[in-house]
């Protein structure tokens, strides 16, 4: 260590002192502190901000489908907003016991998610005094609990508005709703007047998932424990992005608004079935998850620590190889071939053709493959089924299958005017 001295012609003359020496640890403490500064300054904000984001922030709203307070597209706000300002009492409620014990010989009980009840909450809404009793989309398990004169009949992907069919009032008055869906038809012991089928889907709609050769429809009236069932199989029109469409708010006030009270519940899959409280997540956690995760805090807390030890511009350095994409692509394809992956080579073929002829014919976002099977079928004049069978069928079981699907998609998007060069588009057959 040397001592600082001052410069002057005087310096070695006995009347001038040296300047003291510095604490040891000085010099240190202060690079510590300068070289910190930023990191610690940062910190303290982040800290600052999420206390006040906490303390300012309300909770979260609701974002549950077809939940009455969720204003998403896929929540069903508009629809209880508008039966609150026409009278009707609207309770919502996530456990069984909570929804048994709002309602009355005079109410109506409405059920979501049916697929999360239990057997015994199942038991439990079947003994309900609710005079009139809702199910959307259920599935077989809770209608022969709760509607057996009703059964499943499939599920229709065809998506449009469709006229009453039935005598029913509520559908009616509402005239043309959005159809499709989820499907229901009369179970094998119920008689023809005992249970009314509206919005019916024919089997020549198109080629969906349903249950061909009986009647069938996505909205049932019937009777079951002295009390009316309703089976909503269509859910999108309670929705806020569809509520507005044709018929679907009178389908929908009509049928919900029937009576003054209506209770809405939503099923908690963290109900306890069986016991009078339901655990906390803090309950269903072992011991030693706490322990592990203030562990784990601590060493991701000393692994910023010492990756952050230093601070500067960032450097841009060369890449060490350039791969060519056109081998990329070619070894792509050998792999393929090796393993006889002849399904996911065919797949990337169609999902690329369906994205250049998307971009071609300007469909907008959103689109299904299904409505761009349509679109091309119209831009080209062939059959929607040649088309399909082209962009959505099985995959090739040999590799001049694989070779003929991918001539067939060079044909289709010639057809339809995709003029681009795909060079190697052929190398994964």
């Amino acid at each position: 260590m040397s001592l600082t001295q001052e410069s002057s012609p005087l310096a070695g003359s006995p009347a001038e002192a040296p300047a003291a020496p510095a604490p040891p640890g000085a010099g240190r403490a202060g690079d510590l502190i300068r070289r910190w500064r930023w990191p610690l300054s940062v910190a303290a904000i982040i800290v600052i901000a999420v206390a006040l984001v906490a303390l300012v922030v309300p909770a979260a709203s609701d974002a549950r489908r077809l939940s009455p307070g969720n204003p998403a597209p896929d929540g069903s706000r508009a629809l209880a907003q508008v039966l609150r300002g026409q009278g009707v009492e609207v309770v919502t409620a996530d456990r069984s016991d909570e929804a048994t014990a709002a309602t009355t010989p005079g109410s109506t009980l409405v059920v979501t998610d049916t697929s999360l009840l239990a057997p015994e909450q199942l038991n439990r809404l079947a003994a309900d005094d609710a005079s009139r009793l809702i199910l959307v989309e259920p599935d077989e398990l809770t209608l022969s609990a709760l509607a057996p004169q009703v059964r499943t009949a499939g599920y229709s992907n065809r998506v449009a508005s469709r006229s009453p069919g039935c005598s029913v009032e509520a559908a009616v008055t509402a005239g043309d709703v959005r159809g499709g869906g989820h499907l229901y038809a009369r179970s094998g012991g119920a008689v023809s007047g005992g249970v009314s089928i509206c919005y019916p889907q024919s089997d020549s709609d198109d080629n969906s998932d349903v249950d061909t050769g009986t009647e069938r429809g996505s909205y049932l009236v019937t009777v079951a424990n002295n009390r009316q069932v309703v089976v909503v199989g269509q859910s999108d029109l309670l929705t806020n992005g569809h509520l507005g469409e044709n018929g679907n708010a009178a389908l929908a006030l009509n049928t919900f608004g029937a009576q003054s009270s209506l209770v809405w519940y939503l099923p908690d899959p963290l109900e306890q079935v069986g016991a009078g409280e339901r655990a906390t997540l803090g309950e269903l956690m072992p011991d030693w998850v706490i322990w592990s995760l203030i562990q784990l805090t601590l060493v991701v807390l000393v692994a910023m620590a010492w990756r952050a030890r230093r601070f500067g511009r960032l450097v841009g350095e060369p890449l060490p190889v350039v791969v060519r994409a056109a081998e990329t692509l070619e070894g792509r394809a050998r792999l393929y071939r090796q393993f006889r992956a002849r399904g996911r080579a065919a797949s990337t073929l169609r999902t690329s053709a369906l994205r250049r002829l998307a971009t071609r014919l300007a469909v907008p976002a959103g689109t299904t493959p299904q409505q761009v099977v349509v679109q091309v079928a119209a831009a080209t004049g062939r059959h929607p089924d040649e088309v399909g069978r082209v962009l959505l069928g099985p995959a090739p079981d040999s590799d001049a299958a694989l070779v003929e699907l991918a001539d067939r998609l060079d044909e289709l998007e010639r057809a339809a005017g995709v003029s681009r060069a795909r060079s190697g588009g052929r190398a994964a057959t």
